[in-house]
């Protein structure tokens, strides 16, 4: 309806190597970039809502842990890809290297977590930062969803159902549209 072609980096459940996300979102002459997830918490069966992630050096315990948990994921990929994110440095010279998309991008993130807390009854956890090796060389505004927690009886039931994840798709989809606009 808006006129714009979604390329999709996988559409079944197999693993992507991180840096090869935003290689098809860049191929692809990408104008955002936006990496969905379910969140979980090995320490909190309680913890629940949504938040959306900016790449730039964790302020908060809770958002340097949920970057560690989700960069973890480098250990499936086969090979040595060196995504110079590891320090709070290495953070910083790639926070720069997007800083052209930094407003855009908290726009973006601002427009979902509004669409998202409008549809939803969960907590809205805000917008915060970390270190996501899969934001990391996206070449235009780019942000990470995390829906909600898949260690959350309640929340897993909820992300369980289509109805559900298609209510969190429409919401995300109003924020393209105001971000477009």
């Amino acid at each position: 309806d808006m006129g714009v072609n979604v390329v999709y980096t996988r559409e079944e459940d197999v693993f992507i190597l991180l840096w090869k996300r935003t290689r098809i979102a860049n191929d692809s002459g990408g104008k955002i970039f936006i990496s969905i997830h379910a969140n979980s918490s090995p320490s909190s069966r309680s913890a629940k809502g949504f938040e959306t992630f900016l790449l730039r050096p964790g302020k908060t315990k809770d958002a340097i842990d949920v970057a560690s948990r989700e960069n973890a994921a480098i250990k499936l990929e086969e090979g040595n890809h060196d995504y110079k994110v590891d320090s709070s440095e290495n953070i910083i010279l790639a926070t720069m290297a997007q800083s052209a998309f930094m407003k855009e991008s908290e726009f973006l993130a601002a427009e979902i977590q509004n669409e998202l807390d409008r549809v939803v009854s969960t907590p809205n956890r805000g917008v915060k930062q970390a270190g996501f090796y899969v934001l990391v060389g996206a070449s235009m505004p780019n942000v990470l969803i995390e829906l909600g927690f898949l260690s959350n009886k309640e929340e897993e039931k909820l992300l369980g159902r289509s109805s559900y994840r298609r209510k969190l798709a429409k919401a995300i989809f109003a924020a393209i549209v105001n971000f477009k606009e």
